[in-house]
């Protein structure tokens, strides 16, 4: 931000007034909320809209409570397209618009800020100043910080901010954040549905003990499962070289290059004992293996003394086993083999994995395509994350440049 600026670096075609600063509470005053008494909720009445229901991604929850309709003369009701804060507890700070297809009434609960509608100022421009940063860093300057940290409404009346003088501007702006906003709520809805589509089916698509058959199947596939120790799908690769790309396994994104990692430690100056890892090859952590660091490798590689290496025998798709091992059920069984007196200690060597059983597909045909589609499944998963880091990166960049 350049100091004493009044115009932003960005901005729509047609806008060339500076801008003004101004206290919030001039532009628009925060309304608070009425204390509703929780012994009189019903089970049906006037949604009341209480903290819990501002939501992280902007919208409103729909787990309300009700109440019988009072004769408020409308000081508390909220009308479709409210601006709401959030205001104590874990959520201050939190903002949601209330967009109702119908004209239902909702009650504003007390620490809930609510701002009303007013010729100066443009509700969605207003949503978009409390998503900066500029109101982030004034809220954490005045929070009172505890068990339940609150802030009051006089308080972020007196924050003040660079506005545009102009409607039409702030219109502009409001409806550009909003819409991105909503890009980037659906992109995150869709990454969030494919989680659980992947756990969903992980717990379909993979038989369980003493099942035979998983309730699901691809087309043409027909023979009981087999239930086998892992020794006889897998070899330990014991290869050893200091030459080769260093490699390292995360618990949540598998084997990573090490430069892609953002790590401190430098490479140790003697790598001659590390391991060899071949494309194809699945690594392990020895002493996370019971919180699921694993992966499949992309590429050949060396790797810490500390992971375990295993390399498929024929008819074996170590794709499928990728899957296979990061199941929970697969996890609670490496972390009751692992061995060692306390967590920070212990290990699960090739020799104890080896002789835990799990179960497969006979065909190598079935095993490949569960295989690849659970890969092309995590591919889809990994578009939208990236999608939406990606579209997160583009709203905070042009937060900064297209406000003063």
């Amino acid at each position: 931000m350049v100091k004493n600026n009044k115009k932003p670096r960005l901005r729509f075609k047609g806008f060339t007034d500076e801008w003004e600063q101004r206290k919030l509470g001039e532009v628009a005053p925060l309304r608070g909320g009425y204390a509703f008494k929780s012994a009189d909720y019903c089970d049906e009445g006037v949604p009341i809209i209480r903290i819990s229901n501002i939501l992280a991604d902007g919208t409103i929850g729909t787990d309300f409570v009700y109440y019988k309709e009072q004769q408020f003369d409308n000081e508390y009701l909220l009308e479709n397209g409210a601006v709401l804060l959030a205001m104590s507890g874990a959520t201050t700070g939190k903002v949601s618009i209330l967009n109702t297809q119908n004209k239902a009434k909702y009650y504003q609960n007390q620490r809930v800020g609510y701002f009303p509608k007013n010729k100066k100022i443009d509700y969605r421009y207003i949503a978009t100043i409390l998503r900066s940063q500029q109101f982030i860093n004034q809220l954490t300057s005045v929070l009172v910080a505890g068990a339940q940290p609150n802030v009051s409404s006089k308080d972020i009346d007196n924050f003040e901010f660079m506005i545009s003088r102009e409607k039409e501007e702030q219109t502009k702006i409001g409806n550009f954040f909003y819409n991105l906003d909503n890009l980037i709520a659906l992109h995150q809805r869709k990454y969030d549905k494919l989680l659980n589509v992947k756990k969903a089916l992980l717990d379909k698509m993979f038989s369980k003990n003493q099942e035979k058959t998983p309730k699901i199947r691809f087309k043409g596939f027909f023979d009981a499962w087999e239930q086998r120790k892992f020794k006889y799908w897998f070899d330990e690769r014991n290869e050893r070289s200091g030459n080769g790309e260093l490699i390292s396994v995360t618990i949540n994104s598998g084997i990573k290059k090490f430069n892609e990692l953002n790590r401190f430690d430098s490479k140790p100056s003697d790598m001659s004992n590390y391991k060899v890892v071949c494309k194809g090859d699945i690594a392990y952590n020895s002493m996370r293996m019971w919180q699921g660091a694993s992966g499949l490798s992309p590429y050949t590689g060396i790797l810490s003394p500390a992971y375990t290496v295993i390399s498929p025998k024929s008819n074996t798709s170590s794709l499928f086993f990728s899957f296979q091992i990061k199941r929970p059920q697969m996890i609670h069984k490496f972390e009751i083999n692992s061995q060692g007196l306390t967590k920070d200690t212990w290990n699960l060597k090739f020799a104890p994995f080896s002789q835990i059983e799990t179960s497969a597909p006979k065909s190598f045909e079935e095993q490949t395509k569960i295989g690849d589609f659970f890969y092309n499944l995590d591919n889809l998963i990994t578009l939208h994350q990236r999608e939406c880091e990606k579209l997160k990166n583009i709203k905070k960049a042009l937060l900064d440049k297209m406000f003063v």
